[in-house]
């Protein structure tokens, strides 16, 4: 995601790069919001014709907002408030935006609190941040990959040298050289998770290896291990397409989120935390609350913008999690939003 101000202070102007950016845009688009992007409006020159659809641009204000995964899409819905080409567009009426990775959106609210630009500044920063290791592997070479927010950086590919003319002890020797560098490269990669996947038995081979050497003991990297149609590039986006990838991105997200929430109910029988927008907001004010955190789902209530305004104003560090995940649901059973020292 990147993003920039416009028309002075209240606008943002955003380009969608991934999933994750639809999720950090729904997150900060608000019953009320401004939001303009280029859309498609179907025109009908006269009363019965099917009509054809024409390329828009649409300024709405919004009402609600649904974010598809399968589709990789967030639909925002509201009343066209502005749009061009003019004879294209009816005002005042519905429309759905359509946001899907690679488009550009305008956001304009009444007054940008910093935690809401603070959930964009995280999702550009974790756009450049790599996310997940990859080390495609067969029996002849090897293809580490890391996966940023905004696509895949490949690295220098790595051959085996391995030949079936060689002598079965220069083969078993050459084999382990491989096998080693491919294993020192997911060790080197900075990330906490690398997957090894390939056609073939070669990864199996490679986890056996790192098993039995010992590389990995004291590292807290996880090293997954997975299969792969070829160790091309094309293999690549084959796997980050894959479940398993998903299963793996979605972890990542999520296990600070599960850091703060075993923090917060650590502190609860200390009688350290607190929770509830009312309780949240007299803690943040007696100076008892170094952390808030609160789900998305209520960024929209007044009770809550009241309790986080108070918080960014005591520059109290404020965490928005994803209502939907684990640890989101875990904090709905503290009314949504709590706070610990």
């Amino acid at each position: 995601m990147k993003f920039t101000r416009a028309q002075g202070q209240y606008a943002v102007r955003l380009r969608v790069d991934t999933i994750e950016d639809l999720w950090s845009m729904q997150r900060v688009l608000l019953a009320g919001d401004l939001v303009k992007s280029e859309s498609k409006r179907r025109f009908r020159s006269h009363e019965g014709d099917i009509g054809e659809l024409k390329d828009v641009v649409i300024r709405l204000r919004v009402e609600r907002t649904e974010l598809d995964k399968n589709a990789q899409r967030l639909r925002v819905m509201g009343k066209i408030v502005e749009g061009l080409p003019a004879e294209y567009v009816k005002l005042n009426s519905y429309h759905t935006l359509n946001v899907a990775p690679g488009d550009q959106v305008e956001i304009t609210k009444q007054r940008w609190p910093d935690y809401m630009i603070q959930v964009l500044r995280n999702a550009v920063s974790d756009s450049r941040r790599p996310r997940l290791g990859i080390i495609l592997v067969d029996d002849e070479k090897a293809l580490p990959a890391m996966l940023l927010g905004y696509g895949v950086r490949f690295e220098s590919e790595m051959y085996s040298n391995l030949s079936k003319r060689m002598s079965q002890k220069d083969f078993t020797e050459q084999q382990r050289k491989y096998f080693e560098a491919v294993a020192q490269a997911a060790l080197r990669m900075d990330v906490e998770t690398v997957l090894i996947a390939g056609p073939g038995f070669t990864k199996d081979d490679i986890k056996l290896f790192i098993q039995d050497s010992g590389l990995a003991k004291g590292s807290s990297k996880k090293l997954v291990f997975a299969s792969a149609s070829n160790t091309e590039r094309s293999g690549a986006y084959e796997l980050i397409r894959s479940d398993e990838v998903a299963r793996l991105l979605e972890a990542e997200q999520i296990r600070r989120e599960f850091k703060l929430m075993d923090a917060f109910l650590g502190s609860i029988p200390l009688g350290k935390s607190s929770y509830g927008s009312e309780a949240v907001s007299n803690a943040v004010r007696n100076y008892e609350a170094s952390v808030v955190m609160v789900n998305d789902s209520v960024l929209g209530d007044p009770a809550v913008q009241a309790a986080l305004e108070a918080a960014e104003a005591s520059h109290v560090r404020i965490e928005v999690f994803n209502s939907d995940d684990e640890v989101g649901v875990q904090l709905r059973s503290f009314k949504d939003i709590a706070c610990m020292p």
